[in-house]
């Protein structure tokens, strides 16, 4: 990543916050946890993309159609099991259950725990954080 990237992409989150939040009509808060949990938002730092040079409503565009390719589709039971796995990592982690939901994401824990659900939701609570723990752990070395 380039300094040039370390300058300018902060500027342009708080202008896409500002657009997504008038957009979307919600606070610029809940327009940050939009751009952070978006996938897209690491690409904003790939110095060969150059994405910052877009503006805040091409970005908005291109933000929008990561979140859809990633919307997933799961029952209402493997919804709950994930829910009650994010609140219970985020109470055994000492974190609230946004950080813990920003982590999920960032090292798509969630997917990793609604594709082994069959499995994992017949497991015990300690078992399955302990799980998700270690599948974050192997992301973070690559």
């Amino acid at each position: 990543m380039g300094v040039y990237e370390e300058n300018i992409v902060p500027i342009k989150i708080a202008s896409l916050a500002d657009y997504v939040a008038e957009r979307k009509r919600i606070s610029l808060d809940e327009a940050l946890v939009y751009i952070y949990s978006n996938d897209m938002y690491r690409e904003l730092y790939n110095e060969g993309a150059k994405w910052w040079y877009l503006s805040s409503e091409a970005l908005y565009d291109e933000f929008e159609a990561r979140r859809k390719e990633k919307t997933l589709e799961v029952s209402r039971e493997a919804f709950e099991f994930y829910t009650y796995t994010l609140e219970k990592y985020a109470i055994s982690k000492r974190m609230s259950g946004l950080q813990a939901l920003a982590l999920f994401k960032e090292y798509e824990a969630d997917e990793f725990l609604l594709k082994h659900y069959d499995l994992l939701h017949t497991q015990g609570t300690g078992y399955v954080i302990d799980e998700v723990q270690r599948y974050i752990d192997r992301r973070k070395k690559k």
